[in-house]
């Protein structure tokens, strides 16, 4: 998932077409190494080849991704702009590529499954067993690759112990195998006909069997689904935070295995136990969005202040309170189906063939419809109430063949349960502070988007707290467009990477551009932009030269042929799950690939979310790309300052002829462009006045992703005092050190100004600081560089007074 993240796109279609093909092959070939597991004598010794062959295989990943990224664009290009075409192409690759690894995988069981259940009742206890210590050992291995392996290692390292982990237990079932087979062939018996359990009590009818099997998958898979999209409400939604929920559902799975242990040794009738098991489900899962809201407070943002080590620990107990429960009850459903499988002619192996072939089909459909169905339609509330009713359904089911009394009482518990999760209340979608109002939200599996109104603003919001843009910053927004374009001498083709409000996007229009390209992840954000920020977005979404494409940015720049005179980077939230691919060598690589000759690439950064390190490491990889990098500012904050670096060909400098051209398209048809055009104001300086500070700084790369790991960590130290955000005084010292290290009479880049332009530049330094000494209360020192700014430039305070 993390590899082909990079090529098919973070989209949430892309994710869910690897998923499917993965459950695809898992299901095919626990049918088929199901059946064929009878005809092997010794398959313990299948095990080990199969576990050779997983190791193997898996490295046609490594070929087929590289063969993917250089014929994507082709691809793309041959087919056009179809989306569906294109999904249904990346879910063909993607199961060309996982197919034979995913379909051993998927037989691995049902052959363990003949080796140990020599007749029924060892299956049932034997089998439920080894299904619990491997599902507790995907937690370990969850655990593993998200808090150490792909931190500390990277993904070809992780891949290979991975791989290589594969191979060794083949070799050691081998090894097992030969050291217990018997010396002498023919003294093994053949497989005997199947025995029926000897404490059978009630069994599963066929069809109920295969309809538990299904839907246990489905259900339980929708929702893990559900909730993650829950969690993200209320988390600094980071891979550790989606990886703490994933290893608590495996732990949690791993102990319903322990619990249909448990309950196998009890001697239940099998159709009771299933009726508690399914009703117990519904009220769990019922009741999982209560039990939310009551352990958040009503959605709040979980220990925003408190230091990483206490915030993971909030998070896995938030995950065990809400999860865990229910969770173990799902995870009891499957295993236990190993006793209450219905006593046809069949053995071990080809039974638990057919319970991972239905209970992977249900894996392959659960999160597809949770997700793209359930979500769009009813929302998350509703979809987790509808997979509670829908368990509560199961149970009737199982009820159903009986008669009399037995059945009404049998039925009393589901029925009732049916009724009382629809009439439970829903809690809220949106956390409101005091005189704020929602006035229309989106759902779906990207997550929730939402507008808010305040007393005099108006906010778009990406699950509860993450702002994508106000009306009140409108002008601030406008200048992540208008920075970059000022500099180009005549930019025609420009691309946006994230659009948000799309009041920079639309920014741009006011430049005599002729095609503008605006690329959004989250589809439900183009709707909310159009219905709501339309007023500020400068005819956006009526503009004939407009093309706003519901996508991965990263994602779409591999598959254009197009070029692009300025691409314009958003302001990524570092720590977001999936963003740092869009801060990595490779990705700026590819945007510059993507440019024209002299074109330039503009990644805006929020400093206000990145501490020092962060920003040396994307720095630093920016660097590494492109030769000449300048830094440039959007606006004047000391708190929540945004900044752009700007990548361009070696030697590039600025030129006085296109800023003066250029300006009239930033303050309008007032602009004399005889007269000062102040554009200087926005200059921070060159980068190449901090190198020694990155030297040897670690590059951000799609194989060690430091940023996408150390910057939550890192994030959530100075949300607790123990780190600091470049703001303040940080923003401070950087600004004093570009200044300082290579001042702005010998800038190469400025060398082409004349001196009464440059002039504004160290107004513009010097105003910053101005409003840095009024906002710590200096004002002896505020009052002295105001002054000073008096004497550069006297027109300039009076403009701004």
């Amino acid at each position: 998932m993390y590899r082909l993240g990079l090529v098919f796109g973070n989209a949430a279609y892309a994710t869910a077409a690897t998923l499917a093909a993965f459950f695809l092959g898992l299901a095919l070939g626990g049918r088929f190494f199901g059946k064929a597991s009878v005809s092997f004598v010794r398959p313990l010794r299948l095990y080990g080849f199969m576990e050779l062959g997983i190791g193997l295989t898996a490295y046609l990943l490594i070929i087929g991704l590289d063969f993917y990224e250089i014929y994507y664009s082709d691809v793309v290009s041959f087919f056009g702009d179809s989306k569906s075409v294109l999904l249904v192409m990346k879910f063909v690759f993607g199961a060309s590529l996982l197919f034979f690894p995913s379909f051993l995988m998927g037989g691995t069981f049902p052959v363990l499954a003949q080796y140990i259940g020599k007749n029924r009742d060892a299956l049932s206890k034997r089998g439920i067993v080894l299904y619990a210590i491997n599902t507790l050992g995907a937690a370990f291995g969850a655990l593993a690759a998200a808090f150490y392996l792909l931190s500390e290692h990277g993904v070809s390292v992780s891949y290979a112990f991975a791989t290589a982990l594969a191979l060794s237990v083949g070799v050691l079932a081998l090894v097992l195998d030969k050291i217990s087979f018997p010396a002498d062939p023919e003294s093994v018996e053949s497989p005997k006909s199947p025995e029926k359990p000897t404490n059978y009590t009630s069994e599963l009818g066929y069809g109920q069997f295969i309809m538990v099997a299904f839907f246990s998958g489905a259900l339980a898979l929708a929702a893990e689904t559900l909730w993650t999209r829950m969690f993200a409400q209320v988390l600094q939604n980071s891979v550790y935070s989606f990886a703490a929920i994933l290893v608590v559902f495996l732990l949690a799975l791993g102990l319903g295995g322990v619990l249909s242990y448990l309950l196998v040794r009890l001697g239940a009738p099998s159709k009771t136990i299933f009726i508690l098991l399914l009703s117990s489900a519904a009220i769990l899962i019922g009741m999982s969005p209560t039990v939310f809201n009551i352990a958040t407070n009503g959605l709040e943002y979980l220990s925003v202040n408190a230091s990483w080590i206490t915030y993971m620990l909030s998070v896995f107990k938030l995950s065990f309170i809400v999860i865990m429960p229910p969770t173990v009850v799902l995870g009891a459903v499957f295993p236990f189906l190993l006793k209450a499988a219905p006593s046809i002619d069949l053995f071990s192996g080809p039974i638990v063939g057919k319970l991972v072939l239905y209970n992977s089909l249900g894996g392959f459909v659960g999160p597809i419809v949770a997700g793209f169905v359930l979500l769009d339609l009813v929302g998350l509330w509703n979809s987790i109430k509808i997979i509670a009713v829908l368990y509560g359904i199961l149970a009737v089911l199982i009820v159903y063949p009986a008669y009399g009394k037995r059945k009404i009482i049998q039925l009393l518990l589901p029925v009732g349960l049916i009724i009382g999760i629809f009439i439970l209340k829903n809690p809220p979608l949106v956390q409101l502070k005091t005189g704020e109002k929602i006035l229309d939200y989106w759902q779906s599996s990207d997550g929730v988007v939402s507008i808010v109104k305040q007393p005099e603003n108006l906010e778009m919001r990406l699950d509860n707290f993450y702002v994508l843009g106000d009306s009140k910053s409108y002008l601030v927004e406008q200048m992540q467009a208008h920075v970059p374009l000022m500099i180009h001498p005549a930019t025609k083709k420009v691309a946006f990477l994230g659009m948000g409000t799309g009041i920079t996007a639309g920014a741009a229009l006011n430049h005599d551009v002729e095609r503008l390209v605006a690329v959004e992840l989250v589809s439900n954000v183009i709707p909310a932009a159009k219905r709501y920020f339309s007023p500020w977005a400068n005819g956006l979404f009526k503009d004939d030269r407009v093309s706003i494409v519901a996508d991965d940015g990263r994602n779409f720049l591999l598959g254009t042929n197009k070029k692009f005179d300025v691409i314009v980077g958003d302001l990524f939230t570092p720590w977001h799950a999936g963003t740092g691919s869009l801060y990595t060598i490779e990705h700026f690589e590819q945007a510059k690939k993507c440019l024209t000759p002299g074109g330039i690439f503009a990644q805006w950064l929020p400093l206000y979310q990145l501490t020092p390190k962060n920003f040396n490491s994307i720095a630093a990889t920016f660097a590494a790309v492109y030769p000449q990098v300048t830094l440039w500012r959007a606006d004047f904050s000391t708190t929540r300052a945004s900044i752009v670096l700007i990548g361009q060909e070696a030697g590039s400098q600025l030129n006085e002829n296109t800023l003066r051209e250029n300006i009239a398209y930033v303050i309008g048809e007032q602009a004399e462009t005889k007269k000062n055009h102040m554009a200087g104001l926005f200059y921070l300086g060159n980068l190449e006045a901090i190198r020694s500070r990155l030297s040897g700084v670690e590059i951000n790369t799609d194989d060690k992703r430091s940023i996408e790991f150390k910057a939550p960590i890192l994030s959530q130290q100075a949300n607790a005092g123990h780190a600091n955000y470049v703001k303040g005084k940080e923003l401070n010292n950087l600004l004093t050190s570009l200044r300082h290290n290579l001042p702005t009479d010998d800038d190469p880049y400025l060398a082409k100004l004349p001196k009464d332009e440059i002039r504004f530049v160290k107004v513009g330094a010097l105003y910053h600081r101005y409003l840095y000494y009024v906002d710590t209360g200096n004002d002896l020192e505020a009052s002295r560089i105001r002054q000073e700014i008096q004497s550069v430039a006297p027109e300039f305070l009076s403009k701004v007074n």
